[in-house]
């Protein structure tokens, strides 16, 4: 008789599924760095990008689903390799602030103040090349007319703040390749470091840490990071790093499991018998060294860009003073730079770069800075006065970041990665649409996209703010008991919508 025929296994359609997509981002990048034209004055990128956000996603999402770990884990490090790689094979795409990083290195290198002279005054003319002040022929290649400079604002100081002019000046010394790729080498290897952190929090909150996918497949890594090289991710990279240092404990679980009352992977209500108490390793106060260590992060993150000072009053609701007093110590003066003239003349000083203040509902002047204000403002009390037990530090902070995002609406795509990493770790992966909406607004300044431009900006951030506000609603509904509640008190409720933070129970 013929042997038997032995079953063959069934392939993980969610890993094929995720190779598909892996394959569709990667040539999506491919075609974004293929669109002719310079920098961000190409039509053609915005198609491209947000096509790269749905395909990210998707591919992020097929990887978590997966049921082969070791297969879905090995295919996200190869996706993350590759799209770092491609992301080095050309010049920046969206952003020219590279060149004033290496600029500013060279500065620091020769042993000149950065925050004294502009690069076009004559004292740093002995530091100008043919790179960064091209030739006739070198502006042509560029597609610049002639006397152009690859530098922005050239009359103006520099605007970054001593953390990161520090780090400038670490990368002008180190080695790597000529010019651009060098920047993107270091933007790489940082963007791996904040992939690598996300993996490590998602696993001491008991989650999967294949969610870390949502930002390392996304155009924020690939394209803000990978090709642009901003220095924001060393801004989010030690920002998430003082909110990892602020909950450590969580790493360190009672060593006697208590047993629960409800269904695996649900949380307890604090009145359960099984719940964990307050005085568990979980929530129990940080130390004023990790206080102080989580401040002196924060701190730094805040001397890289300013803004990563919206997560404070989330961090410090324990330990005030140790936390906000080691930020500041490192912090220290001078940190605003060319900032103030910056704002201005990004549209903050009139009230008319609050696109959904003015656009929506139609305030604007000194009445939408007042409003931004208040807003601001009363998030801040509210995070101020929540119980850190009940609202941990990353889903605070999102909320203190994201309201900011919300009221400020930014132009810049790459101020969205510290936005992005506070969305995974927190389990709120809606906010990433507040992240996306930065693109539109951003390439319709520089080129001339089909219909209104106002309207495109308006509507771009209008829409990132109703997915929040619907996919919020929807977790709350589905958090609320229904009519089929168990005899014992668990509640038979679907999957709450994309992330919600807590493992989905097993049926």
């Amino acid at each position: 008789m013929p042997p038997a025929a032995v079953p063959r296994s069934r392939p993980d359609r969610a890993v094929v599924g995720a190779g598909i997509g892996l394959a569709g981002v990667l040539a999506t990048q491919v075609a974004v760095r293929a669109v002719p034209g310079y920098l961000p004055g190409r039509a053609g990128v915005l198609p491209g990008v947000l096509l790269w956000w749905v395909l990210g996603a998707v591919t992020a999402a097929l990887l978590v689903r997966s049921a082969n770990r070791r297969a879905a884990a090995g295919l996200l490090l190869a996706g993350i390799l590759a799209v770092h790689t491609v992301a080095a094979t050309g010049p920046p795409q969206l952003s020219d602030d590279l060149y004033r990083y290496a600029w500013d290195g060279r500065v620091q290198a020769a042993g000149i103040d950065p925050y004294r002279y502009g690069p076009l005054d004559p004292h740093l003319a002995g530091l100008r090349d043919r790179w960064l002040f091209p030739d006739a022929a070198g502006c042509a290649a560029i597609e610049r007319g002639p006397h152009c400079i690859r530098l922005n604002y050239p009359r103006a100081h520099t605007i970054y703040p001593p953390v990161a002019q520090a780090y400038f000046t670490a990368v002008h010394y180190l080695p790597g390749p000529p010019r651009e790729h060098k920047l993107q080498l270091y933007g790489s290897l940082l963007s791996l470091a904040l992939t690598g952190l996300l993996m490590r929090m998602l696993i001491a909150r008991g989650r999967d840490p294949r969610y870390a996918a949502f930002y390392a497949l996304s155009p924020l890594a690939g394209l803000e990071i990978g090709s642009d090289a901003h220095v924001d991710v060393l801004g989010a990279l030690l920002a998430l790093a003082g909110l990892a240092v602020l909950t450590r404990r969580r790493l360190h679980p009672p060593p006697v499991p208590l047993v629960p009352l409800v269904p695996p992977g649900w949380p307890e209500s604090p009145s359960s018998p099984g719940a964990q108490s307050p005085t568990s390793s979980e929530s129990a106060s940080p130390s004023r060294w990790c206080a102080a260590a989580a401040g002196a992060l924060l701190g730094a993150a805040v001397a890289v860009k300013l803004y990563p000072a919206l997560l404070l009053p989330a961090a410090a609701r324990r330990r005030p003073v140790a936390l906000v007093g080691a930020a500041l110590g490192v912090v220290g003066t001078g940190v605003l730079g060319f900032l103030p003239q910056y704002l201005d003349a990004e549209g903050y000083g009139q009230g008319a770069r609050f696109l959904l203040l003015v656009g929506v509902l139609h305030l604007g002047g000194s009445v939408a800075k007042a409003v931004a204000v208040a807003v601001l403002a009363t998030v801040t009390v509210a995070v101020w006065r929540t119980d850190p037990d009940r609202v941990p530090p990353e889903r605070a902070a999102l909320w203190m970041v994201g309201a900011a995002f919300l009221v400020a609406t930014p132009v810049q795509p790459w101020y969205g990665v510290l936005l992005a990493a506070l969305a995974v770790v927190a389990g709120r992966l809606e906010w990433l649409a507040v992240a996306a909406a930065a693109y539109p607004v951003y390439v319709s300044l520089f080129t001339d996209l089909p219909g209104d431009a106002w309207t495109l900006r308006v509507a771009s951030y209008s829409v990132a703010a109703a997915v929040v506000l619907a996919v919020t609603g929807l977790r709350r509904w589905y958090a609320v008991p229904g009519p089929f509640v168990h005899r014992d008190g668990d509640r038979r409720l679907p999957a709450p919508p994309l992330d919600s933070g807590v493992p989905v129970p097993e049926r």
